[in-house]
C-alpha cells in the first residue's frame, strides 16, 4: 500500500514512515506540493488513483462523496484511510506525529494493507501497546 497524506498532515509523518521503508508522500511536502497542493479534493483523489495511492485524511464529508461518485461509475480505487479526532487530533501539532506514525506503521504492516487495490475505507486506530 502506498499512501498520500492529505494537506492537514505534516510531511514529517511521511518522512518517518519512509525511514521505515514505506512508500508515503505528503501533499504539503515541497517535493510533491507542485502536483497536489492547492487543487480540489476530487482532483487529489483522481491523481492519487493514477499513482495507486491510498489517501490518509480526516475529511470524511468531501472524500466520502468523491468515493461514492467514483464507485457509482464502476471505477476501482486505492481506498481512503480516515484518521479522525479523537484520537488523531491534527491540531495537537508535534504530539500527533508519533501517534500517526505508529498507527500507520501498524496498518501498513498488516495483511489488510497487502490487498491491491485497497478499494475500501479504513478508520485508523491507535496502534496496540506492545506486549499486550
Amino acid at each position: 500500500m502506498k499512501l498520500l497524506l492529505d494537506e492537514m498532515w505534516t510531511p514529517k509523518i511521511a518522512a518517518q514512515l519512509r525511514e521505515r521503508s514505506f512508500d508515503v508522500i505528503a501533499i504539503c511536502d515541497p517535493a510533491h506540493a507542485r502536483r497536489y497542493a492547492g487543487i480540489a479534493d476530487h482532483q487529489v483523489f483522481a491523481l492519487a488513483q493514477e499513482e495507486g495511492r491510498t489517501i490518509v485524511t480526516d475529511n470524511i464529508a468531501d472524500y466520502e462523496l468523491i468515493r461514492a461518485v467514483w464507485e457509482s461509475r464502476g471505477k476501482r480505487h486505492s481506498g481512503i484511510v480516515y484518521a479522525l479526532n479523537p484520537p488523531f487530533n491534527r491540531h495537537r501539532g508535534k504530539r500527533v506525529i508519533g501517534q500517526m506514525v505508529k498507527a500507520l506503521t501498524y496498518l501498513l504492516s498488516s495483511l489488510e494493507a497487502s490487498s491491491e487495490p485497497f478499494q475500501h475505507v479504513h478508520y485508523l486506530r491507535e496502534a496496540p501497546i506492545e506486549g499486550r
